[in-house]
């Protein structure tokens, strides 16, 4: 009997042993990944942003709205000018059906609208496309921001939400000095 009890002690003593031997290596591997995140902070170049960067950023968001605007405001007029919709009422309903064939049939849409509404969208899908390429290259352009720098303040928004708000009062500041 005492020799079964020695057994048992020992075998729980190896795998206890087993366990703290885990609880190293899990322990060795942390510490190896934290210092390699260490490593790579250090290694990345700090770069303090200007107050100059952020009016940069700002000048873009403020370009792209106004871009957008304009575009909107041509779709608007391309939409209000079509006889097919008659009134925006019309339009406005066509666009909640769309897509829909109950609901296309229950508000009677006929192949005049139909196609009306289908160039419509097409202008919608091209002005969606205009103002990314527009944006895209005014982040591309270094007189105007630059991707570094794009990406730099994209990320600092990112991992500092309150960086929004100074973002959001450059632009109404450069809003203020436009005419």
């Amino acid at each position: 009997m005492k020799h079964l009890i020695i057994c048992a002690i020992t075998t729980q003593f190896l795998n206890l042993g087993n366990l703290i031997k885990k609880s190293i290596f899990i322990f060795a591997l942390i510490s190896l990944a934290s210092a390699t995140k260490v490593c790579a902070q250090v290694e990345e170049k700090v770069v303090e942003l200007t107050d100059l960067d952020w009016s940069k950023y700002a000048k873009v968001e403020i370009m792209t709205a106004e871009f957008l605007a304009k575009k909107s405001e041509e779709l608007k007029t391309l939409i209000k000018g079509n006889a097919a919709f008659g009134t925006g009422a019309r339009y406005n309903t066509i666009k909640a059906a769309w897509g829909n064939a109950s609901k296309e049939a229950g508000i009677k849409l006929t192949e005049e609208e139909r196609a009306a509404f289908a160039k419509v969208m097409e202008a919608q899908d091209s002005l969606q496309q205009m103002v990314i390429t527009y944006q895209a290259g005014l982040i591309q352009d270094e007189k105007f921001l630059g991707i570094d720098l794009y990406q730099q303040i994209s990320e600092e928004l990112k991992n500092n939400p309150a960086m929004r708000i100074k973002l959001d009062q450059e632009v109404e500041k450069l809003k203020k000095k436009k005419p």
